[in-house]
């Protein structure tokens, strides 16, 4: 199963702090695909073997009228599940015409998700 996960953080710092919740994802689903808007965070995890890709995207995430066009640029990657840990309208619609499962981390239940162990049990909140 093909799954995507999206960042949507610009810092590396940020980044990294949600990679133990991407590593538990990983470790449910397997090797997980890392969707993300931080230009050098491919370099910083090139040797992570439950990463299989990152993806970076420059452009299509600024404005309400890219969703289309994001949508293009993720369809390429044939997801079957996309989770949005960082609520995101654009990216919520443009992953919902292609992806058959989308977990979203929804913001009053951020204060249970502070353990690792949580994060399957809380993402299964199903679009």
């Amino acid at each position: 199963m093909k799954v995507g996960i999206f960042l949507s953080y610009v810092g590396l710092g940020s980044n990294l702090l949600h990679l133990s919740y991407c590593h538990e994802i990983a470790k449910k689903y397997g090797p997980v695909s890392v969707v993300t808007i931080c230009k050098n965070l491919e370099e910083a995890i090139s040797d992570d073997p439950l990463i299989k890709e990152v993806i970076y995207i420059d452009k299509y995430y600024k404005r309400i009228f890219d969703i289309f066009k994001l949508s293009k640029v993720l369809k390429k990657y044939n997801f079957e599940s996309f989770f949005i840990f960082y609520p995101s309208v654009r990216f919520f619609l443009a992953s919902k015409f292609l992806v058959l499962r989308i977990f979203i981390l929804i913001l009053f239940l951020k204060k249970k998700f502070a353990s690792c162990k949580n994060c399957s049990k809380i993402c299964k909140r199903k679009y």
